[in-house]
Order: C-alpha cells, then structure tokens, then sequence
C-alpha cells in the first residue's frame, strides 16, 4: 500500500519549503509530488533536492484540474495501484507531520472509509478548530454567511470518534485510489471553491460512499480565506461555484443520481 501525496502550488513556495515541508513528510510508503501552477526555480530545486517528484504547468489551471492531473501522473507514471493505494490532497498552507498523515489512512482503513479529512485547527496548540467539516449546503446559506458573518453549516465536532460527514474541506482530504477513480476525479469545471463538496456529493449519490471526519489526525491550517474580500476575483469564483453547486443539489433532487 502506497500514499500519494499531491501538494499544488499556487505562488507558495515559500509557504511549501518553510512551512508545510513536504520531504518531512516522505516515508517508505509515501510519495509525494509537487504540482507548480507557477513554475519556480526554488520550487524544483527543493523538490530536487529532496527526492521528490516535481511536475509544472505550461498554462495556470484551477484546484480541480491541478489534483487531477497529479492522480493521472501518479496512476499513468509511478505505479499507483487503483484498488490498494491512496490519494492524499494537501494545501501548501497546512502544517502536518506523517503520524498525522498515518492516522487518516489507518482510521480510515479501520472505518473502511473511502473519503476522510482530519481534524483541522488554527492554532498549533490545537484549541480552535476550524469548520472544516459540514453539511451540504443550500445557496441563501452562502449569502447569509456573507451578510451576517456566521456559518450555518458546522457540525459538532466534540467526538473523540470517527464519523460519517456531509463533505470536508479541500485543505486536507485523503480518497482510496478506486474512489477518486471512479468519480473521475474533481469536477474542473470549478475553478476554485466548491469543488470538495461537489466531490462528497457525488461519491454520496453515485457511489453510496460518505466522507469520514478523522479527528485523532490533527493539523493546522493558516488558511487565507481570500474569498471573504469582498470586490475581488475569489469572491467572484467562491460565488459562481456556490451557484454551480446549488444546479447540482437541485437537478439531483429532481432527476436522481442518474442527473449527475
């Protein structure tokens, strides 16, 4: 069994070498593969350096098309195996260590989990946790969220236990290979924003899987969160895919699964 780690750079260089630290991550089993949407010489003489694979982009491309691409390189190049390997998506603004990463895939194997996230914080001694796991939402809930600055859709996350959840966020989530295959991978069709709870949605409605919430994986995120700038481009993605989401909640509850 392999795990294949897949990190995509968006201009974060620095934040990938000094913070999330990706070769610390490399183990027997895990591999780890740095997509740069904004080829940088540092970037690749780091990956270089530390052994790890490095792939660049001609053209920019969105969340989804970048994972994408890594799950192709990894299935197509370096021997992944469908049906016993995973697939592990990390935001280059995550701090984790590989016990953190062997407790998501352990607890999911345990869970017989398909999908799982960890156990997401924003603080390093692990008191504020951030909402990185919800349930499915509805688009006023969007706007309301926007008007009043509360989310509506944060789950208890007091259990010391894993648990079935409506979706997790994209900072951190773990697939077995067979799933992400299966699925066909994230929708590109979001360019930012949306494309982990499209993702949930889908393996929930086509495939009768749920994503588990894994909360003895701890990490820290020191998330951005740009969309909530109000006149500016991630507003604008945040918002066109919160729509495009709403389509498809929609045409699934009028058409079925087979609407998908």
């Amino acid at each position: 069994m392999t795990v294949y780690i897949s990190v995509v750079s968006h201009e974060d260089t620095v934040e990938i070498i000094h913070d999330l630290q990706p070769h610390a991550l490399k183990a027997e089993n895990h591999c780890i593969v740095i997509l740069d949407n904004h080829p940088a010489p540092e970037l690749e003489a780091y990956a270089r350096e530390h052994d790890l694979t490095y792939l660049a982009n001609e053209n920019i491309h969105g969340f989804g098309a970048n994972h994408n691409k890594v799950f192709r390189h990894c299935r197509d190049n370096l021997g992944m195996n469908i049906d016993e390997d995973w697939f592990i998506i990390l935001n280059p603004d995550l701090e984790c260590d590989r016990e953190a990463i062997d407790t998501l895939i352990n607890d999911m194997r345990a869970e017989n989990a398909k999908i799982g996230a960890p156990n997401i914080f924003k603080d390093k001694e692990f008191q504020e946790h951030e909402e990185s796991v919800r349930r499915f939402p509805y688009l006023w809930e969007l706007l309301t969220s926007y008007l009043f600055r509360k989310n509506r859709t944060g789950v208890d996350r007091c259990t010391l236990r894993a648990c079935p959840v409506d979706w997790a966020s994209g900072a951190c989530l773990a697939f077995k290979a067979s799933t992400f295959e299966a699925l066909g991978g994230f929708d590109e069709r979001y360019y930012l924003y949306y494309e982990d709870v499209d993702f949930c949605w889908r393996a929930r409605h086509l495939l009768g899987e749920k994503a588990y919430y894994i909360p003895a994986a701890r990490m820290v995120h020191r998330g951005r969160r740009a969309s909530h700038t109000l006149n500016n481009r991630h507003l604008w993605w945040h918002l066109t895919s919160a729509v495009r989401f709403a389509w498809v909640r929609t045409k699934t509850r009028l058409f079925g699964a087979k609407a998908l």
